[in-house]
Formats: C-alpha cells, structure tokens, sequence
C-alpha cells in the first residue's frame, strides 16, 4: 500500500496528506524468482514483483496538485526464454487496492495499463480471479501494445479489493526479447488511474499517474531462441 503527500501553494495545503496508505520506496524495487516450467514450451517461466513508482496529480479545489512517493506493487510471470514461434503466457497482477476513507470516499472509473512489446503479438487476452468487486464490470481495451485493464464500477474508501489479473496469451517472434513493463505515457494516457469523490467536499476529481520516461520500468524479459 502507498501513500500521498499532496503540496500546493496554498498555506492550508503545506501539510502532508496521506490518501491511500503505508509510504514505499520511490525508486523501483524488483524481486525476482524462478517457477516451474511454461505450459507451452517448457521454458522455465519467471515471476517479478516490482514496484512502480509513479509521476502522479489530483485535482484538490479546481487545482492541479503533484503527488509525490506514490507507488504501486505489481507481481507479473513470464517465461525467461522461448523458441521462435512458441505461444506462451503472461500474467499480471496488481497488489490489492485501498483508499483512505478520509480522503476518498467512492472511487469509479479504475484503469490500469499493461504493456508487451518487443517481437511478439497479443494473441488474446482474459481477466481471471479479483475478490472484493461487488458486481463491479471489468474489461480490457487494446491501446497499440498496451492493453488497459478498466472498470466503471463503483469502490468505496477505506474498503480493500483485489483487481482481476490479466492473462495475455504472447506468439513470439524469429529473435529478440518480448519485455512486459507498465503502460501509459503521461496524464492524458495513465499508467493508473482513478475517478474518486472526496470525503469531506464531495467533490469529483481524477487521480492519475504514469510511469517517468526517463526512468522506464521494466517487469520481466523473455529472451527468444
């Protein structure tokens, strides 16, 4: 879990907020271990849990305010090697999410983007588990090599749950590496993304994050051949 430190020019905003739990390292941190072999090809297959630490800003009385610290945790598996042409599995799984009910009381509109690129093509894709979703609808879009995890479905602060996580069936190509890392590349194009209404105002603003392109993020790399 995570939390915010809000600033903004306004004396009554000097102080640090906390909005969504425990702080974590702002640097990305990755644990790496090695599983049982891949269903398709044999290939030992790898799981990272990586964190991710985000460029983040909600709007707080019609300002835009920069987060500092956010990060999020992510355990994604891969297999870290395959032959040309194989089809093969990836899985990622985002750490349960919660809210500090303080300061989110409903959240809408989740995103979260994933990304695979390299020499390969997303065969299909489908969203296994969750827990804690109510009867909340979750779905993926297609962004080029990204693929968004949404949700219009509606989350209450202070309430932990558990997003599905995404399973994309990968054909490699004839060489290279296929890499997976988060997706989005600005505000307009989140990594991670919310709607909430906040606690005391009632008031309706986005959180929303991505990933600096100068420090880029990178989850597992499948090597091919």
């Amino acid at each position: 879990m995570n939390k915010w430190t809000l600033r903004t020019a306004a004396a009554a905003c000097l102080a640090a907020v906390a909005l969504t739990g425990l702080t974590a390292p702002a640097e990305a941190r990755q644990t790496t271990t090695t599983g049982a072999t891949g269903t398709a090809t044999g290939a030992v297959r790898t799981t990272a849990t990586v964190t991710v630490p985000y460029i983040s800003r909600t709007r707080i009385d019609g300002v835009w305010t920069p987060i500092e610290g956010y990060t999020r945790d992510y355990t994604v598996t891969a297999p870290a090697t395959v032959e040309p042409g194989d089809d093969f599995r990836v899985r990622f799984d985002s750490a349960p999410i919660f809210a500090v009910p303080a300061h989110n009381k409903t959240l809408t509109d989740l995103r979260i983007a994933y990304r695979v690129s390299g020499d390969a093509t997303i065969l299909r894709y489908r969203l296994e588990g969750g827990s804690n979703l109510g009867g909340a609808h979750f779905w993926v879009e297609r962004n080029g090599s990204d693929l968004v995890l949404r949700s219009n479905g509606t989350f209450q602060g202070g309430v932990e749950f558990d997003v599905p996580d995404l399973v994309v069936k990968v054909r490699a190509g004839a060489t290279g590496t296929v890499t997976t890392s988060p997706g989005g590349s600005s505000f307009a194009d989140p990594a991670f993304y919310w709607y909430r209404e906040q606690t005391v105002s009632g008031q309706w603003d986005p959180f929303e994050n991505y990933v600096d392109p100068a420090s880029p993020v990178t989850f597992t790399t499948t090597t091919i051949g």
